[in-house]
């Protein structure tokens, strides 16, 4: 069973390095052009080359392949060819790509984390042998410098969903993402005995202090597993002994 063109650009489009907004800035088209063009059964020639073009892969790729055939997508996912793989990887997209929040995106995401179509246009981030990957896991990228020295602004954290029915048994002291209706901040985290509170704990601690954040205030909350530093440190002085 194949899907109609319009599904098929839209398929390659979130795979893509691009993402939705992406493609539109490349069309020069306005986002709303582009979902209605989605719900086509049969895409303008013009839409057709410009779109294959600004996605970097040909027409028969994007129409004759795996964006509009579910059944190869879904109904047999552990077949991946080669073809595909090098698809996925010139892309960016593939199974162990992760969704990045960026500090410019952070007050979006605040506003639609849960718009699938939101979250779809994330940029993504593919990590050589990341131990965590699929929809349960997300990028953060930290803001500001409340938690030196352990996380400095611009490092990115690979964080994990909590579900809220497990919010009253959270680990003490670990670092979580917590995003709330308008920010998303990264705090270690400890649980009032009230259950209906937590203490929101800089590692910063001399110029943030601690705070109390009601758990109803919570939208999401990621518990954080890696850290990725891109900072290199200045140069070791040693003394020289040959």
């Amino acid at each position: 069973m194949n899907i109609h063109e319009g599904e098929a650009l839209q398929n390659a489009a979130r795979m893509s390095k691009l993402g939705v907004h992406g493609l539109a800035i490349a069309l020069n088209v306005p986002r709303s052009t582009l979902y209605y063009n989605f719900r086509k059964e049969r895409l303008d020639d013009t839409i057709r080359m410009r779109a294959a073009k600004a996605l970097g892969i040909t027409t028969d790729q994007l129409f004759g392949g795996a964006y509009n055939n579910p059944a190869d997508m879904y109904e047999h996912p552990t077949r991946t060819t080669g073809d595909d793989l090098r698809m996925q990887k010139a892309l960016g997209m593939g199974p162990d790509a992760l969704h990045v929040v960026p500090i410019r995106a952070q007050a979006g995401y605040s506003k639609h984390y849960l718009d699938p179509a939101f979250v779809e246009e994330l940029e993504v981030m593919n990590v050589p042998n990341m131990p965590y990957k699929g929809d349960r896991y997300r990028v953060f990228e930290v803001s500001g410098d409340s938690m030196e020295p352990t996380l400095k602004e611009g490092f990115h954290v690979v964080a994990e969903t909590v579900s809220p029915d497990y919010w009253n048994s959270t680990a003490q002291f670990y670092i979580y993402v917590i995003v709330t209706e308008d920010r998303i901040m990264v705090k270690r985290l400890y649980r009032k005995e009230d259950n209906e509170h937590f203490v929101c704990i800089s590692d910063n601690e001399e110029f943030y202090p601690q705070f109390l954040l009601p758990k109803s205030e919570i939208k999401e909350l990621w518990l954080v597993k890696r850290k990725i530093d891109w900072e290199m440190p200045p140069p070791k002085r040693f003394e020289i002994k040959v």
